[in-house]
């Protein structure tokens, strides 16, 4: 299999893989921006993660239930005169993770949990970059990053397709 370079490409691959391969790799990209989440909530719901074939409906709801109480505790107040984005880097970690572990219909012929996961790691890596401090935020480096992080789950999908 070649290397994934396009957006094109990596949906098609996604969308080709079964719910538990995508939940797999789902993991990883997780894993790529775990350096954005602070919690330990979080981290724990990503070691369940990265064994997704191997737990207990229990441990997966309680993982779930992990990053749900992040995913509250980060969430957007309505004042955004006080939006954190560093915070929001975590509440988008938190959903990712949520997304990853939520119950999920086997049934259905097509999932995207994959694709929805990589874009709240995507949001999270932006979010990180922003930056907040004066009168108005700063998008300098936000180009930079979010590349690499693309870049990185073309990277992650692409050797996961070798593995498989």
């Amino acid at each position: 299999m070649s290397n994934i370079t396009t957006n094109e490409a990596f949906r098609e691959s996604l969308s080709s893989l079964t719910l538990a391969q995508q939940r797999a790799v789902s993991a990883r990209f997780i894993a790529n921006v775990l350096d954005l989440a602070h919690d330990s909530c979080i981290k724990e719901a990503q070691a369940i993660l990265s064994k997704i074939d191997d737990i207990s409906a229990e441990d997966l709801e309680n993982a779930y239930r992990s990053a749900h109480s992040v995913y509250l505790h980060t969430s957007p107040r309505s004042d955004f005169s006080l939006l954190d984005y560093k915070k929001q880097s975590e509440h988008f970690v938190a959903e990712a993770c949520m997304h990853c572990l939520a119950p999920t219909y086997y049934e259905a012929k097509k999932h995207h949990l994959a694709e929805r996961v990589s874009m709240y790691c995507i949001m999270a890596r932006t979010c990180a970059s922003i930056d907040h401090e004066g009168n108005y935020p700063k998008f300098t480096d936000t180009e930079d990053l979010v590349t690499k992080e693309i870049d990185a789950q073309y990277k992650i999908l692409s050797e996961y397709l070798e593995s498989i």
